[in-house]
């Protein structure tokens, strides 16, 4: 039987998300995705012929509020990957480009999502939600490019220990 070494072990478990966490970190991104896709799509392609001409899709200020909450509830998760996560990472080396570009992603997404609900005016709000929306439909693809690297990094150094005779 071939098992990693010690060393090799311990750098993929002192980076690797539990279970639990891993779920939870999948479940914020996947909600602030679809909740924001969804918004997406009713709000530019999707129009309720009204009395006085098109209004909003009635289900558009709910996919806000749920993209709110998920936003809210991914504020503590992401955060939660920084005293852990990020930092063992960083000291290690390991997926130190997609961990930036992933987190500074994030980031600008937290700061014109407060933008948006804070600080938009009629002439600023366009750019702020367009610039939110192009960053939120990166993150899924830069999540799974991130983890699908940290995993190929992780298979790669680890090392195969020799046989020995209690092996066999």
């Amino acid at each position: 039987m071939i098992v990693a070494s010690a060393p090799a072990a311990r750098c993929a478990d002192a980076i690797g998300l539990g279970p639990w966490h891993q779920g939870a970190v999948y479940g914020a991104t996947a909600a602030l995705a679809v909740s924001g896709i969804i918004w997406l799509v009713l709000h530019y392609f999707v129009a309720v012929p009204g009395e006085y001409g098109p209004q909003i899709h009635p289900l558009e200020p709910w996919m806000l509020r749920l993209h709110g909450a998920a936003a809210m509830a991914g504020l503590i998760i992401y955060g939660s990957l920084l005293p852990v996560h990020v930092r063992r990472a960083w000291s290690l080396r390991r997926n130190i480009v997609l961990g930036i570009a992933l987190v500074s992603v994030l980031l600008l997404l937290t700061i014109t999502g407060y933008l948006l609900y804070y600080a938009g005016d009629e002439n600023t709000r366009p750019v702020i939600s367009a610039a939110h929306w192009v960053l939120g439909l990166a993150v899924p693809a830069l999540l799974v490019w991130h983890v699908v690297s940290g995993r190929r990094q992780t298979r790669i150094t680890e090392t195969p220990r020799e046989h020995t005779e209690n092996d066999t």
